[in-house]
């Protein structure tokens, strides 16, 4: 019997991204052996869902923070460094 133990619970949230960054993100998100799954909600609005388990959340989200420079439809403070 396997006596490993992992969260299986399942989280969802969603996001508000740029639009052309979507199928990026999607792109990336799979890469990371599919550590979690992305479903457009709105193109037009950049609005996506995000699934993914909980073994993965904590790496998700320090995915997307990583990333949040890049994904961020809000334009960066004046004084704030671009990652452009």
């Amino acid at each position: 019997m396997n006596n490993h133990h992992f969260p299986l619970d399942s989280y969802s949230f969603f996001l508000r991204i740029r639009k052309e960054k979507i199928g990026w993100l999607k792109f990336i998100l799979e890469g990371y052996d599919n550590m979690a799954t992305i479903s457009t909600i709105s193109v037009s609005d950049g609005l996506v869902r995000i699934w993914t388990t909980g073994a993965a959340l904590g790496e998700v989200f320090a995915l997307l923070a990583a990333l949040a420079g890049e994904l961020s439809p809000y334009p960066a403070p004046a004084d704030s460094p671009s990652l452009s």
